[in-house]
């Protein structure tokens, strides 16, 4: 039985069954309202304290995680590694101990996180949720949306010049 556990633990680790993970993970998430498409990623990923291509290879390429970077996952979603393992298909129940699984599905949800980003424009948000960018930058880049977005403005508001042909004295 331990053979059976390092073995699904070590496959893991070699993404052999992270496809299944993957795809657990995406079926996890989505069902408790990340919208994997806007920014849910990476608010997963802020709550889970990993970085967010690490979340992105896990749901969108299949690759494995290390055992501590499962645990991280875990920790915001309220599941132990071996649950996990469990729940996504890459261990049997009997070879892991888990809580029962009405346990697991009343099992309290952790609350989320309130929405931290203060800005409500899309492409605000968006360069907000940014990952790798220091808060300068996000500014700097904010900054530089408004100066766009006025500037386009300005240049409906003004009326087209006046084109005239010169002609050069002969």
């Amino acid at each position: 039985m331990l053979l059976k556990v390092i073995s699904a633990i070590s496959s893991l680790l070699v993404g052999k069954t992270a496809g299944q993970l993957g795809a657990w993970l995406r079926r996890e998430l989505t069902r408790r309202g990340y919208d994997l498409a806007k920014g849910g990623q990476s608010q997963f990923a802020r709550e889970a304290d990993v970085h967010v291509s690490i979340i992105n290879r896990v749901l969108n390429k299949g690759q494995g995680v290390e055992i501590d970077v499962l645990r991280r996952i875990g920790k915001p979603l309220g599941y132990n590694v071996g649950e996990m393992l469990v729940l996504a298909g890459s261990a049997e129940r009997d070879e892991l101990p888990i809580r029962p699984s009405e346990e697991l599905e009343n099992a309290p949800q952790p609350e989320p996180e309130p929405d931290t980003n203060p800005y409500s424009d899309p492409y605000e948000r968006q360069i907000w949720e940014m990952d790798g960018l220091s808060p300068f930058v996000r500014e700097s880049l904010i900054v530089a949306l408004h100066s766009a977005v006025r500037f386009e403005q300005q240049k409906d508001e003004r009326p087209d010049a006046e084109v005239r042909q010169f002609r050069r004295p002969s």
